[in-house]
């Protein structure tokens, strides 16, 4: 009898481990969040400051927010591939910024840049 309660908890766990009876709900909103976290923004230049985007849906409209001791929108379109280029204007050289870009159809990335990776020229 003990032989097999142990060879129904060993195959308990084995379902468990790979993922058989899983809710395909829940797996979908995983699938989601990674597609979503795909997204990805990254300094290009810093005065002005222009940002990339990659990872982001194709043609999708972002909105950008760069946040410091002065504040500067911006707003891009991603081409097929998911890419985009943006610009901000009216930001102290060497502040630090955080970005947020916000995509319409979900997307999301931000980044912060701080003084000490500053390099004046």
């Amino acid at each position: 009898m003990a032989l097999w309660r142990t060879s129904a908890a060993l195959a308990l766990v084995a379902l468990v481990a790979c993922g058989c009876g899983h809710d395909p709900s829940v797996r979908s909103s995983e699938t989601t969040a990674t597609t979503a976290s795909r997204a990805q923004i990254s300094p290009v230049r810093q005065q002005p400051l222009v940002v990339e985007g990659r990872g982001f849906r194709p043609r999708e409209k972002v909105t950008l927010a760069a946040k410091s001791r002065q504040s500067s929108l911006a707003t891009a379109r991603a081409d097929d591939s998911g890419k985009f280029e943006a610009t901000f204007h009216g930001l102290e050289n060497c502040d630090s910024v955080t970005v947020v870009a916000v995509g319409s159809m979900g997307s999301r990335a931000d980044f912060n840049l701080s003084q000490i990776a500053c390099v004046d020229s």
